[in-house]
């Protein structure tokens, strides 16, 4: 498992990816985090969070498309599983392999802290629940696009679809909003991930929010196992 971490984080820093993902996310949410200290006047980090979870649903799946699908289209996979190397390894080393790069991500991003102190004096509770928010959202994402990269051989097709199941989730919210599909009767709002790292920009972590971030993570990471155990053993 560690030699397959090793690999992918290595891969990460060797192709452009780590080099487009790591700096378009601390200039656009450095961008907004600015423009909402100094033109706002706002010493808080709460539009930032915000800005940040928009961010992860463009970037993430940039981040997971080739997890597995490089491997189907490239046949590498089958000589992993020739290998006396588990299916669980392999998936979470990659697994871990794309969280270090989104804690990377994050740990840049504490610079912004900075400013935060000179100007104001900021209430840190806030701060660290925003963070543990982005964190397991980011998490859960990446679970969802380790999913869809195990679908398809065709990098692009699985960041497509990544992207198309994040936004469904960040905006499920809203579907109980529409008359025509009240009678369906399902909590669209608890569904959806916004809501829950919405309680976490305000600062408040809630038990509820934390157990479905990582129940959401669990489900699809499970789901990754079980296509690559049928890709496997048929």
């Amino acid at each position: 498992m560690l030699n397959i971490y090793r690999k992918e984080l290595f891969t990460y820093f060797w192709s452009p990816i780590a080099y487009i993902v790591v700096p378009v996310f601390l200039l656009i949410s450095g961008y907004f985090f600015s423009f909402s200290l100094y033109y706002l006047k706002l010493a808080t980090m709460s539009n930032a969070f915000h800005n940040m979870s928009i961010l992860l649903l463009l970037l993430v799946p940039v981040m997971t498309m080739r997890l597995i699908s490089e491997e189907k289209s490239s046949g590498t996979l089958e000589l992993l599983f020739s290998m006396p190397v588990s299916i669980g390894n392999i998936l979470f080393g990659k697994f871990l392999a794309a969280v270090s790069l989104l804690l990377i991500m994050l740990a840049g991003s504490l610079i912004f802290i900075i400013p935060l102190i000179i100007h104001a004096e900021p209430d840190f509770g806030p701060i660290w629940a925003g963070y543990l928010g982005i964190f397991l959202l980011g998490t859960c994402y990446i679970s969802i696009g380790l999913f869809v990269s195990s679908l398809t051989e065709n990098q692009i097709v699985a960041a497509l679809g990544t992207t198309a199941i994040l936004i469904l989730f960040w905006f499920i919210r809203y579907i109980g909003n529409f008359e025509a599909l009240q009678f369906i009767n399902l909590p669209f709002e608890f569904i959806s991930t916004s809501t829950h790292q919405g309680d976490f920009v305000r600062g408040l972590i809630n038990f509820s929010s934390v157990i479905y971030l990582l129940s959401l993570t669990g489900l699809f990471y499970g789901l990754a196992w079980l296509r690559v155990h049928l890709l496997r053993f048929g």
